[in-house]
């Protein structure tokens, strides 16, 4: 892990370093990978064509699955029940747990209808809808989460859809029970042992087996994620994810072992994960480059983590309080802030998808406990977009009704700009009714 000792004072404007390495460093990272997208513009075009066939075809190519017919890789709900009795009740009461605080969280995000009559008599309001089917990607590759489940499906359930299917991507045909109980927890029993590329374009497209939905959500790699990109106007989608990324703004009065445990957590993710660390000491930021590697050494994902470790970098600054301007240039996914004032640097935050405030908040509580969706802006996009939340899910419709008194109080105008427009067929429509 790269350190970065910044002299220059930072301030919003951070163009005027934009010769200096660490703002090439940043820059590099947020730049998307290799394309895929020939690749997976074939998939999607095979799977258009042949439906369930391709699914079969590309499942026992890719994932080691053995699939003759369609039946094969539907998940049966006496699988799904099996799979409840595998799990360990200390799980299975977390995921409970989690499914509660998760619905609890979103249920406060809920909009309400509105109507009013304004002065001219014209009565305006807004209608908020459920999208009516969705259709949830799980990954299932180096690892699967029972967590992005209920992430994605818990904001859905309390928007009110009613019609939910799953794809989770298999090693040999197995998912992880925890996943299957997850499902099971939030009432889907739509669920399909098929991923990659192939299963965004079923879900988009429909085919004998799958149904088509309406909108996709959760996250993949980055075949899924181009599938997405690509399929995006066929199909609704919530966000085109990227690698996972963290930034954690902590001074020198901080654990290193805490710090390098809460930047191993993204590192583990994957080979392209990343972690960026802002502090205003440099000596501390060499101990928490030590505790990584201490750390790193001890973990499971090992050689995952060495790879994502060339991504990731700590940036030494002269006045932490300036630390906000670099992070908003970072625009993390995960923004954790451990200063003696969080609050104080919060407020200067206008770019992240959510914030974990103190030192008793790791990015993992965020993961699978707290309540907002874990589904969250990647690869600087939080600088426009928001993590999964029940907006996604509902569509706000505009609703206008005009008397014949207050349509006479906008006719004229109304005509005016149509025949300004040149849309005289608009202006006869007002025109008619005077």
């Amino acid at each position: 892990m790269k350190i970065f000792v910044i002299q220059d004072k930072l301030t919003s404007n951070l163009e005027s370093s934009a010769k200096s390495s660490f703002y090439q460093f940043i820059t590099k990272s947020q730049q998307d990978g290799e394309s895929v997208n020939a690749k997976v513009e074939e998939i999607i075009a095979q799977t258009k064509k042949s439906g369930d066939a391709t699914l079969i075809k590309l499942s026992n190519q890719f994932d080691k699955t053995k699939f003759k017919k369609a039946a094969d890789f539907v998940v049966s709900e006496k699988e799904i029940n099996a799979a409840e009795k595998l799990v360990d009740k200390s799980i299975k009461s977390a995921l409970e747990k989690a499914f509660k605080r998760i619905k609890s969280y979103h249920e406060k995000q809920l909009p309400q209808d509105f109507r009013y009559r304004d002065k001219e008599g014209v009565e305006l309001g807004n209608l908020w809808r459920a999208v009516e089917s969705i259709g949830i990607y799980t990954p299932g590759g180096t690892a699967s989460y029972p967590s992005s489940v209920l992430m994605s499906a818990v904001p859905a359930l309390v928007a009110g859809v009613k019609d939910i299917s799953m794809c989770v991507p298999t090693s040999a045909g197995a998912i992880n029970p925890a996943v299957l109980l997850a499902a099971k927890i939030c009432g889907i029993k739509k669920i399909y042992k098929v991923g990659g590329a192939q299963a965004v374009a079923a879900l988009a497209y429909g085919t004998k087996t799958i149904s088509k939905v309406n909108k996709i959500v959760g996250p993949g790699n980055s075949y899924v994620a181009a599938a997405k990109k690509i399929l995006f106007g066929t199909v609704g989608i919530d966000m085109i994810a990227g690698p996972t990324d963290i930034t954690i703004i902590a001074d020198k009065n901080n654990n290193p072992d805490w710090i390098a445990a809460d930047a191993l957590s993204q590192l583990e993710h994957g080979a392209d994960s990343k972690a960026f660390i802002i502090t205003n000491d440099e000596n501390f930021a060499i101990k928490v480059v030590a505790a990584i590697h201490n750390i790193a050494h001890t973990l499971p994902r090992y050689e995952i983590i060495e790879k994502s470790m060339e991504n990731s970098a700590i940036f030494v600054i002269k006045n932490i309080e300036d630390s906000a301007h670099l992070a908003n240039f970072i625009a993390p996914e995960h923004l954790e802030i451990a200063t003696k004032n969080p609050e104080k640097i919060m407020q200067k935050i206008k770019n992240a998808g959510a914030i974990f405030l103190g030192n008793y908040t790791p990015e993992a509580i965020g993961d699978y406990m707290a309540g907002p969706s874990h589904t969250l802006p990647t690869s600087a996009s939080a600088k426009f977009s928001s993590g999964l939340s029940v907006f996604d899910f509902l569509k706000r419709i505009s609703l206008i009704s005009c008397t014949q008194e207050s349509f006479n109080k906008l006719a004229k105008s109304t005509s005016t700009l149509a025949e300004c427009e040149g849309l005289h067929a608009h202006k006869l429509s007002v025109d008619i009714r005077r």
